[in-house]
C-alpha cells in the first residue's frame, strides 16, 4: 500500500524550505519537490526583517544568518546619483532598514536585528536545515505538474527525469513562487498586475573601487536621459563578504523604458548597465539576467476551498507585492509561520477531536495573513510610484517635459547658484525623504502588524491598539507600538534568571501555547488540566529567581510596561507568538459563569484553538 505523508510541499525557495523546517520541528511527516536541482542562481530578496529573522531564531539559524549578512556598515544606508562616473552627482543620501539614526529604534523591537544578506547566499542555510532535520524530504530536480485533491488527502504528480509518479499527502502546501498552481486551483486574483516591465542583472564588477561613498547598500539612479528613477535603475551589492574588488558581485535592476527591445540579449542588458553606471572600461562580467514584472495582487482565499479544503498558498503563490520595501519574502516566511503550527495541531492535537474540528482554526490562516499581504502590497506598489513622483519630481523631472526641458531642469536643481535656490533643492530632497520613510523606516510595516479578528473583546478600539493605529485610523506604518492587545505579537523585553540573558519571545516552544504571569505559581494549577500544551512563565520585577525554573526577572522594568496586566494577570500566546488573550487581574480565577477555573482555562485554549464558537 502506498504511502501517504502528512503534507507535500511545492517549490523549493525560501518558503518552502523555511516550511520545511517548521514541519519538521513540529514532527510532522513531509516531502518537498523542486524542480530545480539545487537553490536559486540568480539574486532576489536581500532584506530580511526582525519579524522573519524571530522565526529563524527559533529554528536556531539566527547565528547563521547573522555570519553571512552585510557588514552593518555597509547595510544601513541607500543613496540617489546621477551616475557613478566622472560627471555624476549625489542628489541624496540617508539612513535605512534600522542603520545609523534608527539603530535604537530597532533594537527596542525585537531582539533580532534587521539583516541584509543576498537570497543566494542564505537559501543554502535554509536547505542544510531543512536536510538535517529530514534527511529524505528535499526532492530536487523534481517537478511537481499536477494536484488534485481527493477525499481526505490529496494526489500530486510529480515528473523527476521524464518519468511521472503520484505521491499523497493528507495536505499540499504550495510555495511555487505563484508560477502556475493558483491559477490551475482556479484561485482568482485581486489587485493590479503587470505594472513595469523589469529586467534583472547579476554581474561582477569593481564597483567599490568608483563608488565615492561604498556605504550605502542600495544605490538608486536619476538620469533624466533614461526615463527617471525607474527607467535608469538601481544597484546593490550581494557579497561575498569580506568584499574584494576582485570577487564582489551586484544586482542591477532598471525598468524597461518604450523605447527598450522586447526580447534582449547579454549585449544588451550589459549596454543598459553601462548606460546606468557611465564608468567607462568598467570590467563587467553578467553572470545572469532575468525579465520580471512588478505586480501587487493576492489571491482572493489562501484555501483551496473553505471549510474542508487541503491545498494551501503560501509566499508568492499566495500574493505577489513590489520589491521596493522587501517584504515579499519576509510575508511568505510569516505566512509558513501562521499556517504550520495550525496543521500541527490537526494532525497531532493531543486533544480528542476529529480531524475536521480543526477546519475553523485551518480557515482562519486566509483571515489572519490576506489583509497583510494586501497592506504590504498596496505599500509596495507606493514605494514604487513614490520613487517617480517623489524623487524625480523634487529634482524636476516631470511627466509633461521633454527630455531635453528634463535634463535642464536637474542640472539647474544640482548645481544651485543661489543661496535661495539651494535652499529651496534642500527642502524639496527633505519633503521627499519624509515621504520616502514609508520604505526606508518602515518598522511599523515591518513588525507591527497585527490581527485584528483575534480581538474578541474589541479591546484595541479605545486605544487604537495601544497606538498602532493613528487619530485618523490610518495604520502606522513607520513605528512600532508593542502591545499584547489579543491578536498583536507577544512584545520583546529582556528578561534574566541563571546567570543568562533572554528575550520574552524566547519563551516560546514549538507547538505549545504560553501563559506569561507576573506572580509565580498562580496560574499553575489550573494550567496542568492541559497537559503538553500550555506552559507557564512568570516575569517579576523583584523576584529572587535563581531557585525556580519558571521564573523570569524584570531587570529593567520594560515587561512590566508593556504587559498590560497587572502582576496577578497573565497574558496567553499562541505557538506562533500571537497574545490570544489577557486577563488583567486574578478575577480571572474565580470561578467564570459557574465553571472551576480549569475547566475555564481548558476551554479558553479550545476557544483559541477555534474549536468552540
Amino acid at each position: 500500500m502506498k504511502k501517504t505523508y502528512d503534507v507535500a510541499i511545492v517549490g523549493g525557495g525560501p518558503v518552502g524550505l523555511a516550511t520545511s523546517i517548521l514541519l519538521s520541528m513540529h514532527n510532522i511527516d513531509h516531502l518537498l519537490f523542486e524542480r530545480h536541482p539545487s537553490t536559486s542562481i540568480h539574486p532576489k530578496a536581500c532584506g530580511l526583517n526582525q519579524r522573519t529573522i524571530e522565526v529563524f531564531r527559533q529554528m536556531g539559524i539566527e547565528k547563521d544568518f547573522l555570519e553571512l549578512r552585510a557588514p552593518s556598515e555597509i547595510s544601513g544606508r541607500t543613496a540617489w546619483y546621477t551616475s557613478l562616473g566622472p560627471e555624476g552627482k549625489e542628489i541624496v543620501s540617508r539612513d535605512a532598514w534600522g542603520g545609523g539614526q534608527y539603530t535604537e529604534k530597532y533594537a527596542k523591537a525585537s531582539p533580532c536585528p534587521y539583516v541584509v544578506a543576498p537570497q543566494i547566499r542564505f537559501e543554502p542555510i535554509l536547505r542544510h536545515k531543512a536536510s538535517e532535520l529530514n534527511p529524505n524530504c528535499l526532492q530536487f530536480g523534481s517537478e511537481v505538474v499536477d494536484v488534485k485533491e481527493l477525499d481526505g488527502s490529496t494526489e500530486l504528480t510529480v515528473r523527476r527525469n521524464e518519468h511521472l509518479s503520484s505521491v499523497q499527502a493528507r495536505y499540499c502546501i504550495v510555495a511555487d513562487g505563484g508560477r502556475s498552481f493558483t491559477d490551475k486551483l482556479k484561485i482568482g486574483w485581486e489587485g493590479e498586475r503587470d505594472l513595469v516591465a523589469m529586467i534583472a542583472v547579476h554581474f561582477r564588477a569593481p564597483i567599490s573601487c568608483h563608488h565615492p561613498d561604498p556605504r550605502n547598500f542600495i544605490t538608486w539612479f536619476v538620469n533624466p536621459a533614461l526615463g527617471g528613477s525607474i527607467g535608469t535603475g538601481y544597484i546593490y551589492h550581494l557579497g561575498p563578504y569580506p568584499t574584494r574588488p576582485e570577487t564582489e558581485e551586484w544586482l542591477f535592476a532598471c525598468a524597461l523604458n518604450p523605447e527598450d527591445p522586447r526580447k534582449f540579449d547579454r549585449k544588451y542588458v550589459l549596454q543598459r548597465l553601462r548606460n546606468t553606471l557611465q564608468i567607462s572600461e568598467l570590467p563587467i562580467e553578467v553572470l545572469s539576467f532575468s525579465h520580471w514584472h512588478i505586480n501587487a495582487v493576492t489571491a482572493s482565499t489562501y484555501r483551496s476551498r473553505p471549510h474542508d479544503g487541503r491545498i494551501f498558498l503560501v509566499g508568492d503563490a499566495a500574493h505577489r507585492i513590489p520589491p521596493y520595501g522587501g517584504l515579499g519574502l519576509n510575508t511568505g516566511v510569516q505566512d509558513a509561520y501562521n499556517l504550520v503550527w495550525k496543521l500541527a495541531f490537526a494532525l497531532q492535537s493531543t486533544c480528542v477531536r476529529p480531524l475536521g474540528s480543526f477546519n475553523r482554526l485551518l480557515d482562519s490562516y486566509t483571515t489572519e495573513r490576506k489583509p497583510i499581504a494586501q497592506r504590504v502590497a498596496r505599500s509596495g506598489l507606493q514605494n514604487v510610484r513614490s520613487h517617480a513622483a517623489v524623487i524625480d519630481k523634487a529634482i524636476g523631472i516631470l511627466p509633461g517635459n521633454t527630455k531635453e526641458q528634463n535634463i535642464a531642469a536637474v542640472e539647474s536643481f544640482l548645481n544651485a547658484e543661489t543661496e535661495q535656490a539651494d535652499l529651496a533643492k534642500c527642502r524639496a530632497l527633505h519633503e521627499a525623504q519624509e515621504i520616502l520613510d514609508c520604505e526606508f523606516n518602515a518598522l511599523g510595516t515591518e513588525a507591527g502588524w497585527f490581527y485584528p479578528s483575534l480581538d474578541l473583546a474589541q479591546e484595541g478600539l479605545q486605544s487604537r491598539h495601544d497606538g498602532q493605529i493613528g487619530p485618523d485610523g490610518d495604520f502606522d506604518t513607520l513605528d512600532y507600538h508593542p502591545s499584547t492587545i489579543p491578536g498583536h505579537h507577544l512584545p520583546h523585553a529582556w528578561i534574566s534568571a541563571r546567570g543568562k540573558t533572554i528575550s520574552t519571545r524566547d519563551l516560546q516552544v514549538t507547538g505549545q501555547f504560553l501563559l506569561i504571569g507576573g506572580t509565580p505559581g498562580l496560574w499553575d494549577e489550573i494550567v496542568e488540566q492541559v497537559p503538553g500544551l500550555v506552559q507557564v512563565q512568570a516575569i517579576t520585577e523583584t523576584y529572587p529567581c535563581d531557585d525556580h525554573s519558571d521564573v523570569w526577572l524584570d531587570a529593567h522594568g520594560t515587561w512590566a510596561k508593556v504587559r498590560g496586566v497587572s502582576a496577578t494577570g497573565a497574558v496567553l500566546v499562541r505557538p506562533d507568538g500571537i497574545v490570544c488573550w489577557r486577563g488583567s487581574d486574578a478575577s480571572a480565577l474565580d470561578h467564570h459563569e459557574g465553571q472551576a477555573p480549569s475547566l475555564w482555562f481548558r476551554n479558553l485554549i479550545e476557544e483559541s484553538l477555534m474549536l468552540k464558537h
